[in-house]
């Protein structure tokens, strides 16, 4: 019995150690084209967020969470952007995004984006 439970606390800890977690100050760069989407505007990134949270077939999810495409921006490589300010626990980030394809600066992306993409954080060496 002693064996199974030391068995299930390291496994779980094996499985969850990988888990990333984002604050604000974090720097990232893109080196390659990432499908990573940034959203113009905050309730367009709290609607999918809530709609994946509630899990939504695609007719609710297109009905409720259906974001113009003029308002999303796609990072592409040599763009950086800075995590500002958390909303909603840490779901949903605004970013300030250092980019010469766009006018503007300030976006917001939802942190389950940054958990599944393969964008680098930018280190600070001393």
């Amino acid at each position: 019995m002693k064996y199974l439970t030391l068995i299930l606390l390291i496994s779980s800890s094996v499985i969850y150690a990988d888990q990333k977690e984002f604050k604000e100050g974090d720097e990232f760069l893109a080196k390659k084209y990432e499908a990573l989407a940034l959203y113009f505007y905050k309730a367009d990134a709290t609607r999918v967020n809530i709609a994946r949270d509630l899990n939504y077939d695609l007719h609710n999810f297109m009905t409720y969470a259906s974001v113009d495409s003029r308002d999303i921006y796609k990072i592409r490589k040599g763009d950086k952007f800075v995590l500002t300010e958390s909303f909603r626990d840490g779901d949903i980030f605004e970013v300030n995004l250092d980019s010469s394809r766009t006018y503007r600066e300030k976006y917001f992306v939802l942190s389950k984006d940054l958990k599944n993409s393969s964008i680098d954080l930018v280190t600070e060496e001393s």
